[in-house]
């Protein structure tokens, strides 16, 4: 059995004895192995901030989206969904939950004096607030009898309730939106931002005003909840075979949001893979770098292995006291450097306010990598060593 114990105790002997050598060779590998680390655990990081934004607003393996155009996405598609779909999907489709429909459109407010036009006019339906879990922190919603009926009521978000009211709460306040007047009757719980979108920056009004308040009764998208994940193909089924009957032709098309969600995390993931490789590279630099401090350190002790040779050293301990060095530089390398990558990656998360995700495969993974840099780029220092004729290395002068 080969014991490991002596070359390992004389190759941090060597190590120790060139300090300011062996922390230069190591810086390379802690480098790379800190890049990595950083790079994915960012990346790790920003697809759970992705993914939580995306479910935070309701999105579930049993949710449906429905879109105008055909899906290929060659065009900007011609709205061709409208309020009375809407409305037949609500009364002949069985097993829907929620039905949330999105009229997109510009609305000018006008209190007083004062005017806003904020980010987004939305007309929406009572559903809204259950389907994609936005409540309201004041006041309340409008309801299916006030949508039906046609009541000019909104609801508004906060950073509206600011721009416009100030201070003071604007329950019960009348606005005009564009020249349309409304009762204010909540105002929407915070969500913050998605990316570069401010999410509290709409008005919400019941979808049956959207044609006499923007002019417009097309539908740019529908938000479907089925009762249960297992129902979703059906209710597509129906919705497919409803929408042919009413307008002749396919000129809509539906995704589930878990397919959305696994898009999403394909794409993220990709994206950290690229990167992290790109890092990867430092550690490959790192590795010739070491074969070639190694290389040095072969020739420089030319005539310390030709005296241990001589009092009875055999090929096989030159050849591993040569490779425990170089796998004591990488691994020492990578546990600093996965330090370094933790450390880095939790502050400039912290920075951007965002969680810190640690990825703690990808230490283990590089920790893997560093072994094997180690292996590979200090087996020929190592072999070239174990071959040297005692005779001649003792004659070797630097």
């Amino acid at each position: 059995m080969i014991n490991l114990a002596e070359p390992l105790k004389l190759a941090s002997q060597s190590l120790l004895s060139n300090k300011l050598r062996t922390i230069l060779t190591t810086m390379g590998v802690v480098i790379g192995v800190a890049a990595v680390i950083t790079l994915v655990s960012m990346g790790e990081g920003a697809k759970s901030y992705v993914l939580n934004q995306i479910s935070g607003w309701g999105v579930g393996a049993n949710s449906i989206t429905l879109q105008p155009g055909d899906g290929a996405g060659t065009s900007i598609p011609e709205l061709t969904l409208t309020y009375g779909d809407m409305i037949a999907i609500r009364e002949k489709v069985k097993k829907i939950q929620y039905l949330m429909p999105e009229i997109i459109g510009r609305g000018r407010l006008k209190y007083g004096a004062k005017e806003y036009t904020p980010g987004y006019t939305l007309g929406v339906s009572q559903d809204y607030p259950l389907a994609y879990k936005q409540k309201a922190a004041e006041g309340r919603f409008f309801s299916l009898a006030e949508d039906s009926g046609r009541k000019r009521v909104a609801v508004i978000g906060k950073t509206v309730a600011r721009n416009l009211f100030g201070n003071f709460s604007p329950i019960g306040e009348k606005i005009k939106i564009n020249g349309v007047g409304f009762i204010v009757i909540g105002i929407l719980e915070e969500k913050g931002a998605m990316l570069t979108y401010d999410m509290d920056d709409m008005v919400l009004i019941p979808s049956s005003l959207a044609e006499l308040t923007m002019g417009t009764k097309n539908i740019w998208e529908m938000m479907i909840t089925t009762n249960d994940e297992k129902d979703v193909p059906e209710v597509m089924d129906e919705i497919t075979k409803l929408l042919l009957a009413r307008h002749r032709r396919i000129d809509f098309h539906m995704h589930t949001q878990a397919g959305l969600i696994d898009i999403t995390n394909n794409i993220l993931n990709a994206l950290t893979g690229i990167v992290s490789a790109i890092a990867a590279i430092s550690l490959l630099v790192g590795g010739i770098g070491i074969m070639n401090i190694m290389l040095v350190a072969v020739t420089e002790r030319t005539r310390e292995i030709g005296i241990r040779k001589a009092i009875g050293a055999k090929r096989r301990d030159i050849f591993l006291q040569f490779v425990m060095e170089s796998i004591l530089i990488t691994l020492s390398g990578a546990v600093l450097g996965i330090t370094i990558g933790t450390l880095a990656s939790w502050g400039i998360m912290s920075a951007l306010k965002l969680e810190a995700v640690i990825a703690y495969n990808a230490a283990a993974i590089a920790c893997l990598v560093a072994l094997l840099v180690g292996l590979f780029f200090g087996v020929y220092p190592a072999v070239r060593a174990s071959k040297l004729d005692p005779v001649d290395a003792l004659r070797f002068e630097v």
